[in-house]
């Protein structure tokens, strides 16, 4: 047995995920049959809600999501997301804006945050909400965690007056009005750049089925807004999963060089960066900030996905032996709540699907865990032989 600290998932959704505790989760469910039988089960108020959704397993028809009382299930990627009729009337009332363009992918990857926010919304979150949530957290093995889109202020005061130990991310067009104490709360602003896998949105050069890539931004259009937040003079997330998106990010961050202050820039997921591109972030001094379990993704996403790019997915051999990037200096590691703990990311990271995508253990630990075992540990029990890890996880609150 070997023990490592608990972990810091530094790309998180903490309260969006607090909020969605109750709903049902699809995440281990792989038969439409389960799925329904679990829906059907699950307790709400106004409107039931299903996350974790792989539409790489089934789908639904309307006749089905109109046979449920009101509806919306989510994508477990958090970029796609179907609802029925009874739900559309519920939240048609104070955002109609979702129900008339939901159809429309394009929308909905440059309305993400006021989408999630809206479903956030929909559960009230208190100090006992938070209690419980963290415990959840911690019962995963996480002791510390981050939320990389908020924009409710409230979140923020409540933060800071319970001292939270959360990395808090908002959007550009909030971090300007934040009330002083808020900004320096707060670690940056997060852009999208592309999509994502299980909307077949991120921005590779193609998919098998359901093509549809997309570039948030013209380079232009890029360029001037990174322009716009480096003058914030705070730290800056970009999502890019997708080569042809890192690609653009690359041009616009060396495009801008001049203006390049002290904050830094992570590059969130990057997923598919080249070793060209590897180097070229290097050179410029970039933040990794990726997911060990979204190695699986050449497993999961290989119906969408061509032979390369699940070989190319998350190269961290690459990155660590090549380019030089240092796990827990300028490679940093996170879950995305895809799931959230040990259990999802210490097998894909020792015992991947690829080759290239194996980390080891310190590099493991140097990237996703805490300093010390202050708040509890966790044991890991690993099998070279099965290619297995079992993990127990002991944490002092929860004693």
């Amino acid at each position: 047995m070997i023990s490592i600290p608990l972990l810091k998932d530094r790309h998180n959704h903490f309260f969006t995920y607090s909020a969605l505790n109750n709903a049902a989760d699809l995440f281990h469910i792989d038969s439409k049959e389960n799925a329904i039988d679990k829906i059907t089960n699950t307790k709400y108020d106004k409107i039931l809600i299903a996350k974790g959704w792989f539409d790489s397993y089934y789908s639904f028809s309307i006749q089905e999501l109109n046979s449920f009382p009101p509806l919306i299930i989510i994508n477990n990627s958090l970029h796609k997301y179907i609802f029925n009729d009874a739900a559309a009337d519920i939240i048609e009332l104070d955002f109609p804006e979702w129900v008339l363009n939901n159809h429309n992918q394009n929308w909905v990857e440059k309305n993400l945050i006021q989408i999630l926010s809206y479903i956030s919304g929909l559960f009230k979150f208190n100090l006992e909400s938070y209690d419980s949530a963290k415990k959840v957290f911690l019962s995963l093995g996480v002791a510390e965690f981050s939320d990389m889109y908020v924009t409710d202020k409230d979140i923020f005061d409540f933060c800071i007056n319970n001292e939270v130990p959360v990395e808090l991310w908002t959007e550009p067009d909030l971090y300007p009005n934040l009330e002083l104490k808020h900004q320096q709360k707060c670690s940056g602003v997060k852009i999208f750049t592309d999509g994502a896998l299980g909307a077949c949105t991120a921005a590779i050069e193609s998919y098998k089925i359901n093509p549809n890539p997309i570039l948030t931004y013209t380079q232009k259009e890029l360029n001037e807004k990174l322009e716009k937040l480096l003058a914030l003079d705070t730290g800056i997330a970009i999502h890019c999963i997708g080569d042809f998106a890192i690609e653009q990010v690359l041009n616009s961050i060396e495009k801008n060089k001049s203006k390049l202050g002290k904050s830094a820039i992570r590059l969130e997921h990057a997923q598919f960066i080249t070793k060209k591109q590897a180097f070229r972030s290097k050179d410029l001094g970039l933040i990794l900030s990726m997911q060990p379990n979204f190695n699986w993704d050449s497993v999961i996403y290989s119906d969408r996905l061509s032979l390369d790019y699940c070989k190319s997915n998350n190269p961290f051999r690459m990155l660590i032996d090549k380019a030089s990037f240092t796990p827990g200096i300028d490679m940093i590691f996170g879950s995305d709540g895809m799931p959230t703990g040990i259990e999802g990311c210490i097998q894909q990271s020792l015992f991947p699907p690829v080759a290239g995508q194996k980390l080891s253990l310190d590099e493991f630990v140097a990237g996703y865990c805490v300093e010390n075992t202050k708040l509890g540990y966790i044991q890991l029990e690993i099998d070279k032989l099965k290619k297995k890890v079992t993990s127990k996880i002991y944490v002092k609150d929860l004693f």
